[in-house]
Formats: structure tokens, C-alpha cells, sequence
């Protein structure tokens, strides 16, 4: 299984990618830009795409630009350390399947996975 991760914050970015590496195949990156320059011409089975990614640029945003690109071939979860109700539903609504609360952990990632 190949993931892309998107997160703003370097150090949440590393131990991700680090914790996801010891079973799958994770590309992982900082910005909105490298992530769509990446899926361009790269494949994933999974988006996870933290919530808040700065000024006015939200995981929706992303997961329309990646949608844009691969359509609907991929899960996408958002990263968050706490979203309500109304937005959990508002992220559902927009595509994403569930939501991966900080910090992630191989149980829950494959919980979310198999559910």
C-alpha cells in the first residue's frame, strides 16, 4: 500500500512517515505544491492530509486537488489532533472517509483502514 502524507509541521510530518515506513510505502510532504507535483505522476492508495496546513489552506482543499488529479481512486483520511462534530461531518460530506487523530498509531491507522 503506498500513502502520501501532508502536513504542514516538519517534526508531525517525520514521525508519521516514520511510523507508517516499517509497513508501507509513505511519500511524504510539507506543502500543497509538493504534494500535487508528486501525484502527478506517482499513484497512492491512501491521503492522509493534516486538517490545518496554514493561512487559509485546509486538508478540503488539498483533497480536491488531489481528486482533481487521480479522481476517486484513493481513501482519504484527515489528520487532526481535534475536530467537532459538525466538521467531522463537513470532511465526510467533502470526501474523506474518516478521521486519524494525533498521534497516529499503526493500530488505529489500520483500524481506519479496515473499517
Amino acid at each position: 500500500m503506498r500513502i502520501l502524507i501532508v502536513d504542514d509541521e516538519q517534526l508531525d510530518l517525520f514521525i508519521n512517515k516514520t511510523l507508517l515506513s516499517l509497513e508501507y510505502e509513505v511519500a511524504a510532504f510539507t506543502t500543497l505544491d509538493e504534494a500535487v507535483a508528486w501525484a502527478k505522476d506517482n499513484t497512492f492508495d491512501v491521503a492522509i492530509i493534516d486538517y490545518y496546513l496554514g493561512p487559509n489552506l485546509f486538508a478540503h482543499t488539498v483533497l480536491k486537488e488531489l481528486t482533481a488529479l487521480r479522481g476517486t481512486t484513493f481513501k482519504a483520511f484527515v489528520l487532526s489532533n481535534f475536530v467537532d462534530g459538525k466538521q467531522a461531518n463537513d470532511l465526510k460530506g467533502e470526501g474523506f472517509i474518516d478521521i486519524l487523530y494525533k498521534p497516529l498509531t499503526l493500530e488505529n491507522f489500520r483500524d481506519k483502514i479496515n473499517a
